[in-house]
């Protein structure tokens, strides 16, 4: 930049504008890791795993990240409250936009080394029309709930997890029985020692 606009002196400048954009560059670094490590406590804490929310939990990183950089530049730049606004928007978009390249740009690759180990276990030859059938059966078998994306809430429960809900599950029908129990036993105490008070009155 300091060449392009022949700020003089280029030297003085270049190191000027190179220190700056570090120093914001280590800010969006920093500020969207300390998100993603909230994240990732969160998970924790409800018990999901980092594959599962990662997608959304890197686009929310790095688009507040963004924001809070860009806030910060065009502010310092400006000294305007309009510019910070300006600037935390076109940087968190920026950001976002980034993210999502690199999020596909890793799903793409992620396919690719899948695809590259399934060539030496795929057939070399055989009919066109059975490995298309082939291929509809198993596009058929596949569970639905897996085409879903990584961030996305709903996920598929084992049978060991869902035998764990539905022992939580009795064994809190367990205690609400035994309370109800005791409500009818203390209501017949009180029943009883009405009726031996009019007995006695009478």
């Amino acid at each position: 930049m300091a060449v392009l606009r022949n700020l003089q002196p280029i030297q003085r400048h270049t190191l000027t504008m190179a220190g700056n954009w570090a120093l914001f560059g280590m800010l969006f670094v920093t500020a969207r890791e300390l998100l993603l490590a909230e994240q990732a406590r969160k998970n924790d804490d409800l018990h999901l795993r980092m594959s599962q929310t990662r997608g959304a939990d890197e686009m929310f990183s790095s688009t507040v990240a963004g924001a809070l950089t860009g806030g910060a530049l065009s502010f310092a730049a400006r000294r305007s409250r309009i510019a910070a606004a300006s600037g935390a928007v076109f940087f968190a978009a920026a950001a976002a936009a980034g993210q999502l390249a690199v999020t596909r740009l890793n799903r793409y690759r992620q396919q690719r080394i899948i695809d590259s180990m399934d060539v030496g276990s795929r057939p070399s030859g055989g009919d066109k029309r059975e490995s298309w059938t082939a291929r509809l059966r198993a596009a058929v078998m596949v569970d639905p709930v897996s085409w879903l994306p990584e961030w996305f809430p709903i996920r598929r429960i084992s049978s060991a997890e869902y035998r764990s809900m539905l022992t939580a599950r009795r064994r809190e029908l367990e205690a609400e029985a035994a309370e109800i129990r005791g409500a009818v036993a203390s209501m017949d105490r009180r029943e009883q020692a009405l009726l031996r008070r009019l007995q006695e009155v009478s």
